[in-house]
């Protein structure tokens, strides 16, 4: 019954670290930017893109009031779904490829987000400008 209740315990520690450990990959960090975009969000926005620790509180504002003009022109964010990941050969940076849809018919294709792997540990968006691309 110890073996029992042992293997059990193993396999829930397991199952936890598995599911904890896939939300830090590319493809999860591209998902939840894109989806924090399309909602608006913009703190998980800041918090999900690599070196935004530069920018300053009026930046930021900006930046948001920018963001939400352009959604708005668009139509907002229909839908999106992550194509393919590129990997780099060291594991240090990644390419995920991405289709787009905004509420006004607008479609792009073949999108590219570069995420960098901060600290060995974190994957963020690497940000082209300090500006929003929509």
């Amino acid at each position: 019954m110890k073996k029992l209740f042992g293997l059990m315990a193993l396999a829930i520690v397991a199952i936890a670290f598995a599911a904890c450990g896939s939300s830090n990959t590319p493809e999860a960090v591209a998902q939840k930017y894109l989806k924090a975009q399309q909602k608006s969000d913009w703190d998980t926005y800041f918090k999900l893109r690599a070196s935004d620790t530069e920018l300053s509180k009026e930046d930021k504002q900006m930046l948001i009031a920018k963001g939400d003009a352009e959604l708005k022109e668009l139509g907002g964010i229909k839908s999106f779904e992550i194509k393919e990941t590129e990997m780099a050969e060291d594991g240090q940076s990644a390419k995920v490829k991405y289709d787009i849809e905004y509420g006004n018919g607008k479609v792009k294709e073949n999108e590219v987000l570069k995420l960098v792997l901060v600290d060995g540990k974190k994957w963020k968006v690497k940000p082209k400008t300090k500006s929003f691309k929509f």
